[in-house]
This record gives C-alpha cells, sequence and structure tokens, in this order.
C-alpha cells in the first residue's frame, strides 16, 4: 500500500505528458524513458528530395533550372520560340511565325511580309507571272517565254492583251503611245506632228488633235520608225523608208507605226495631189479626197492605233 501511493506521482506525471487522442504508447520517450526525435505527421513544402536534391515546392520555377530556355531579347526584331527573326523579310517567318513560303521551282523570298518569287532554278522561267506557279516554264537555253495573259495583270506596253480584256496595250499606259497631230496649211499642205502648238504656227491651221497615235519605241516585231521628211519645196511626207524614199532628209521620226493591223491597228492611208502628201484613217475621206480634190490614192502608209 506504501509502494502503490509512492508510484501515483510518477504514472500522473506520464499521463499528463501525453497529449490528449495520442496513443499512451507513442510518448515522446525512447527507451528507458530518455528523450528521442519528434516524430513528424505532415511533409514539409520545402524539404529536399533525396534523389534529386531539389525542393519538393515547384511553383514558380525558375527556368534556369528547370531546362526551358527564356525568351530572347530581340530588339526591334520578332520573337519566334527561340529565334529572333524580321517577319517582313524571313521566308520562314513571313508575315508571322512559322509561315514558309515554298515557290515551285525558285527560292523562296519575303517582301513586306508576304511570299514572294525568289530566283528561278536553271533552266526554269516565270512565263505566266503567277505566284502560285512559280517558275513553271523549263525552256531550252535562248529560248524566249511566251506572253501569257491573266485576269488582272497589269497592262504592258509590248503589243500584247495582259490582262485578257480582249484589248492590246490599252489604258493609256505612261509613254507608251503618243498622239499625232493634223493640221493644214495654204502654202505648206498638210502637216502631222506631235507637237500641239506646231499646228498652231505660221499659216497652219489646226484639223484634227489626238488624230491618230504611233507607239514611242519599237516595242515589238512589225513596229518600225515613222520617219518626217523635209522636201525641197518645205513641205512634209512620212514615210518607213529611213532616206525618206531619196525625195529629202529626215527631219526625225514621228513616231512607231506597225507594218501589219496588229494590236487593234488601223490603216493610215496615203495620197498624193497638188504637190501635197495627204495621210488619212478614213476610207471616206480617202475616196472623196480622190473624187473630189485630185488625190491619188498611193498605198497603206501603215497601221496606227486610235487611242493611247
Amino acid at each position: 500500500m506504501t509502494a502503490a501511493r509512492a508510484l501515483a506521482p510518477a504514472v500522473l506525471a506520464a499521463l499528463v505528458a501525453c497529449p490528449a487522442g495520442q496513443d499512451s504508447e507513442d510518448t515522446g520517450f525512447g527507451p528507458g524513458g530518455a528523450a528521442g526525435p519528434a516524430s513528424t505527421s505532415t511533409a514539409d513544402p520545402t524539404t529536399t528530395d533525396a534523389a534529386t536534391g531539389s525542393t519538393g515546392d515547384t511553383s514558380g520555377a525558375d527556368p534556369t533550372t528547370t531546362g526551358a530556355k527564356p525568351p530572347p531579347e530581340c530588339g526591334e526584331l520578332d520573337v519566334c520560340g527561340v529565334q529572333c527573326v524580321d517577319l517582313q523579310s524571313d521566308p520562314s517567318n513571313c508575315g508571322q511565325c512559322g509561315v514558309s513560303c515554298v515557290i515551285p521551282h525558285s527560292s523562296p523570298a519575303c517582301t513586306a511580309g508576304q511570299c514572294a518569287l525568289g530566283q528561278c532554278d536553271d533552266g526554269w522561267f516565270d512565263c505566266d507571272q503567277d505566284l502560285l506557279t512559280g517558275c513553271e516554264a523549263q525552256l531550252a537555253p535562248g529560248q524566249m517565254c511566251g506572253l501569257v495573259c491573266k485576269d488582272g495583270k497589269p497592262e504592258g506596253c509590248n503589243l500584247f492583251d495582259d490582262d485578257c480584256n480582249g484589248a492590246c496595250d490599252d489604258g493609256a499606259l505612261p509613254g507608251c503611245r503618243q498622239a499625232v497631230h493634223r493640221a493644214v496649211s495654204p502654202s505648206l499642205g498638210h502637216l502631222y506632228t506631235i507637237d500641239q502648238a506646231e499646228t498652231m504656227s505660221g499659216d497652219l491651221t489646226p484639223e484634227f488633235l489626238n488624230y491618230y497615235y504611233l507607239y514611242t519605241a519599237a516595242v515589238g516585231p512589225g513596229v518600225v520608225p515613222f520617219h518626217r521628211c523635209l522636201k525641197g519645196d518645205g513641205r512634209r511626207f512620212y514615210t518607213t523608208s529611213g532616206t525618206c524614199e531619196n525625195a529629202g532628209p529626215v527631219e526625225g521620226i514621228l513616231g512607231y507605226i506597225a507594218t501589219d493591223p496588229q494590236c487593234g491597228a488601223v490603216p493610215l492611208f496615203r495620197l498624193y495631189g497638188n504637190a501635197d502628201h495627204f495621210y488619212t484613217t478614213s476610207e471616206a475621206e480617202r475616196d472623196n479626197a480622190v473624187a473630189m480634190y485630185g488625190y491619188k490614192y498611193e498605198a497603206i502608209a501603215g497601221y496606227v492605233w486610235a487611242a493611247p
């Protein structure tokens, strides 16, 4: 009885040291009642993984430790993945990242953010000027592209209907054709000139401004110089002869006339009478000049155009 009373304070102390709900065997005391390591019931989010040496918390991971590469510093260039590119000129990233320009039989190019034709492969040519077909024509050495019309294609000064609208070199192309004016003088007969002021000089009177049109250059086969020739009496006549048919010196080239009715050209009739060379595009005027005014019809001087 005396011994039991002596043990009571020690047992009471042990019960107080055990938290409520904790098994009485888990007292935090080691063998023999010595203090041991404290038990951990929850994981510490910052503990280090034993295998990798990294911490368990991956929120806000540093890309330098996870293997990911940060975007480069590209200045005025654009960032595509881990590259600095110019979206305006890079054929592999043209206009936006990942857009590659692929042009058949040609090196690709990118201009102002749009795919464009670069240089054709050897032996290949871009004859239809269509980006989708690229350099579509394979030609032999010395062989030239044939002209190909296409809806919406810009019209060129080339004796060809580039835009497939049924008209050749239409639309008053700058520098393509020039107007020839017609005037008459009691003393010098008929004059044809590209200088409108000349039609009103001396005793000349303008008859028709922009009477017909000639090319400003030899733009293709069958388009030749139309020479202005000065006769001994001060009158002029016009011919494709480079020697002015040995009738006088060449004053200059009025323009370039066609030798056949190409590209919508109409005949220019040549007549002669009363020491005057007379040229007209009208069959009715030609016939009337012969019937009423004593002119003799000579030939078609060439073919001219009614519009620029």
